[in-house]
């Protein structure tokens, strides 16, 4: 089977690899290891098959194309239009499959008589893993992300942490509507890490902080960093995303955020066992249950079903 990965943007303009494209290609990196994979490569506009391929993997609203036999529209993003209405476009560009990080949106999905599968994102293991001890990077409390989310969540579940040895890393030099919000945010973040960096900031920190958008809430979907900070055996307070506190329900800590965040992280930087012990059942769930070679191997059993 030859299987690609195609992503409408082009790295080379953006000048920076983007999230899902780093994703696809961990993805890729396992499925060339099963039996049956000839290939499993990640394309864009400027760097396209030379061959038909047997299937092609939308990670964007990008169209069916020639260049595959069969088409699988992966729905691992969010619309501000509304991914439902989004995803009722999407259905009539005439995918042979689909899958979801969303177990709602997968729900609308099958309502309306279409087939597809649930497909959670995972960690990439060989990357996310517990790194050692790095005096540069020991924090009490860890947030590594970009300034997406906007200011009321940001200042709800970030904030409290301002007042500890906190160690911030992203983009955080746009200000949204407060200018002194802005200020201070930008004030604090050491820049962008790579993703070796960010594991080793992950192993090194005390507490790891893990905050979604209201689209993460509303369609029940969990971000990456979910499972790559419990990869690295470390500890993770996060908001309350309904898929994660069914799946991760003793291997991490969930958070209102304000008060109820600045209680915690003093609660948890005082009894570093009861936090190790967390960590360590987080742990052992990711490394068994929710890698990347997990995901491959059910992203290939559903390609072999597809290609019948």
């Amino acid at each position: 089977m030859r299987i690609g990965f195609y992503i409408k943007y082009d790295s080379n303009q953006l000048g920076q690899i983007v999230g899902e494209e780093k994703y696809a290609k961990s993805i890729c990196k396992e499925l060339v290891k099963l039996n049956g994979v000839a290939s499993a490569q990640v394309f864009n506009p400027s760097i396209l098959p030379s061959e038909k391929l047997d299937v092609m993997i939308h990670l964007n609203d990008t169209w069916p194309n020639s260049y595959a036999y069969k088409h699988v529209l992966y729905f691992q993003n969010f619309y501000h239009q509304g991914s439902d209405i989004v995803l009722r476009q999407l259905q009539q560009r005439g995918f042979d499959g689909y899958a979801f990080f969303s177990q709602r949106l997968l729900d609308l999905h099958l309502q309306s008589g279409y087939r597809g599968i649930f497909l959670p994102l995972a960690a990439d293991t060989t990357i996310f893993q517990p790194m050692p001890q790095r005096p540069s990077h020991q924090f009490d409390v860890v947030y590594i992300g970009n300034d997406i989310k906007g200011k009321e969540r940001t200042m709800r579940y970030l904030h409290p942490a301002t007042q500890f040895n906190f160690g911030l890393f992203g983009y955080w030099n746009q200000p949204w509507n407060s200018m002194s919000s802005g200020e201070l945010w930008s004030k604090l973040s050491k820049g962008p890490v790579t993703r070796k960096q960010s594991a080793s900031i992950y192993s090194n920190a005390k507490i790891v902080l893990n905050y979604t958008s209201e689209d993460s809430i509303k369609w029940d979907a969990m971000n990456l960093r979910f499972f790559e900070v419990l990869a690295c055996r470390s500890f993770l307070i996060s908001d309350r995303v309904p898929s994660a506190k069914r799946e991760f329900h003793d291997c991490m800590v969930f958070t209102d955020g304000g008060e109820d965040l600045t209680e915690k992280i003093n609660y948890y930087l005082a009894t570093p066992e009861e936090r190790n012990e967390i960590a360590e059942r987080g742990y052992q769930y990711v490394t068994k249950y929710a890698t990347v070679q997990v995901r491959a191997q059910e992203l290939f059993n559903y390609l072999l079903q597809i290609l019948r």
